[in-house]
């Protein structure tokens, strides 16, 4: 195939491509998420025992669990967020219609975030 006519064609099969590709999905907004995470730790480790500064762990526990959720839709970030600020699962189950498969991923998620090397030591260094 002459230069000239490399130069036409690619252009052409570039833009319907382009036009005809897969859309990516756009990333979920985790604002919202931080917020109630960095308040949830009642809700993520239950009760802290008496004199034990939950702080640390949920520092290094909240930004692994932004990672796990970093596939999930908004609708569902959202749901997550519902949870974290009320304190109850409630507001999220009303809200999203697959609460319990949702749910299920997100225990998927903690379970492994909470097993973390970084989690962990912040849970050995506050003795808990």
């Amino acid at each position: 195939m002459p230069v000239l006519s490399r130069l036409v064609v690619l252009p052409l099969v570039l833009a319907l491509v382009g036009s005809a590709g897969p859309v990516l999905a756009q990333s979920a907004d985790f604002t919202a998420f931080r917020a109630a995470c960095a308040d949830g730790g009642t809700f993520l480790l239950g009760e802290a025992p008496e004199g034990k500064d939950v702080g640390p762990l949920i520092e290094a526990l909240c930004p692994c669990l932004e990672t796990g959720f970093g596939d999930f839709s908004q609708a569902e970030v959202d749901a997550l967020e519902a949870d974290l600020r009320t304190g109850s699962t409630d507001e999220a189950q009303a809200a999203y219609p697959a609460y319990e498969q949702l749910q299920a991923k997100a225990t998927g998620v903690l379970g492994v975030c909470l097993s973390s090397p970084e989690v962990v030591e912040a849970a050995r260094q506050q003795g808990l």
